[in-house]
């Protein structure tokens, strides 16, 4: 009996240093209602199965609250080994604060090379490594065929905003709420100036007015933007309330048939299902999607895409294991699964050709055709400029500014970063 106790002991004892030994991961995401979450939560517990070394820990915030608190998390010892990142101005200004972990000499040629270039250098930073990209996305017109069929709308024949802005009056005319809209998070009506500007100023102009060239920002091209916002908001487009409603709510409110069009990236296709009342929303069936039209007398190309590419960043506090964790979720296998199971489009290499779904495949294939893919504005012009893009496309929105004005905050937050 007394060797058996002393052998449970030593069992004990042995389990209990095996479990010390094992360092803890600590990832930090971003909330959703599309299929990322649970493929996520699966991945997480797939690599936790496969050894015994590393225990991935998956937390979540949502939108708004994850902008807010990353900052200070990221300044203490509770910093995340590994974070949510849309790219951009804001994940360089991360890197440069020392955010970031440099994890550049822990990635070999091999794994690399099962990357795409335009993920890896997402998140490089003077030429060092700090993240990795998981998927790209396109921001787009979403339209409930139905509604629009009540209209008499031919969608194909928008081609330019003046075709939409005739769209929406006659969407109007017919009883039905023409656009849907979260503008209480600001972000979702940032979509529309920065479309705008990008089919006015072209890839060349956004680039002169970062370089401060000329007038930069408060140049005519980016007036002009706000000024064809303003043309759509004077037709009184978005649903009754629509400042006092998030985004979720939004996507449900579209999702429910409540309006003919959402403006929103491709994650929506979900998003708007999980927030409809049913938890169902519009099927595949009933919806369509569009690119964002052109503008006439502007430079910008029609293929010019406006999204995301984004990923995950390693925390300044990371430990090694974080990125044997980080290759393994942006492995090809992986990321062939989130293709396959319509999660997202994902960017590692050849793992796209996986994509199953239509609306995916379709936009997977604009992605393909664009020559210029601009990150979401208010992520690549940094935190402060990219926050004043928002509020100002908000303040459009109500009209509480004029486009010229807008234009002027733009280009002085820009001077002041």
């Amino acid at each position: 009996m007394r060797y058996a106790i002393k052998r449970l002991i030593v069992a004990s004892f042995l389990l209990l240093a095996a479990a010390q030994a094992q360092v803890e991961v600590n990832w930090l995401s971003l909330e959703s209602e599309d299929l990322r979450k649970p493929f996520e939560i699966a991945m997480g517990e797939r690599f936790n199965g496969q050894q015994s070394d590393i225990l991935v820990i998956r937390e979540e915030l949502e939108n708004e609250n994850f902008k807010a608190k990353l900052p200070t998390l990221l300044q203490t010892n509770d910093a995340p080994h590994l974070y949510y990142s849309w790219g951009g101005g804001l994940f360089h200004e991360q890197a440069s604060a020392g955010a970031a972990r440099d994890i550049t000499d822990l990635l070999d040629a091999d794994f690399l090379a099962t990357q795409s270039a335009a993920g890896v250098n997402a998140f490089t930073h003077e030429g060092r490594i700090y993240g990795l990209a998981t998927n790209v996305s396109q921001v787009v017109f979403f339209y409930n065929r139905t509604l629009v069929d009540q209209a008499g709308v031919d969608v194909g024949a928008i081609e330019t905003w003046d075709d939409f802005l005739a769209a929406v009056q006659q969407v109007k005319d017919a009883g039905i709420t023409p656009i849907a809209a979260g503008g209480v998070d600001l972000w979702p009506l940032h979509f529309y100036w920065s479309y705008l500007a990008m089919r006015i100023a072209g890839e060349e102009g956004i680039a002169a007015a970062k370089a401060g060239e000329g007038d930069g920002f408060a140049a005519e091209a980016f007036v002009r933007a706000g000024e064809e916002f303003v043309r759509l908001i004077e037709l009184e487009p978005f649903q009754e309330g629509f400042m006092t409603m998030k985004y979720q709510d939004a996507s449900g409110f579209f999702g429910d048939g409540g309006a003919a069009f959402h403006l929103m990236g491709n994650w929506d296709l979900d998003t708007q299902r999980g927030n409809s009342a049913d938890g169902e929303g519009l099927s595949n069936d009933e919806l369509g999607i569009f690119s964002f039209p052109t503008v006439e007398e502007g430079v910008g190309r029609p293929t010019d895409t406006l999204g995301g590419i984004n990923g995950f960043v390693v925390g300044p506090n990371a430990p090694d294991e974080t990125v044997e964790f980080l290759k393994f979720f942006v492995s090809p296998e992986v990321q062939l699964e989130a293709g396959e199971g319509s999660v997202y489009i994902p960017q590692a290499v050849g793992a796209a050709n996986g994509v199953s779904n239509p609306f995916l495949a379709q936009i997977s294939s604009n992605l393909a055709a664009s020559q210029w893919h601009q990150v979401f504005l208010d992520q690549d012009l940094g935190a402060d400029v990219g926050g004043v893009v928002n509020d100002i496309s908000g303040k459009l929105a109500t009209g509480d500014i004029d486009p010229q004005t807008a234009a002027e905050l733009i280009q002085e937050s820009w001077e002041l970063r």
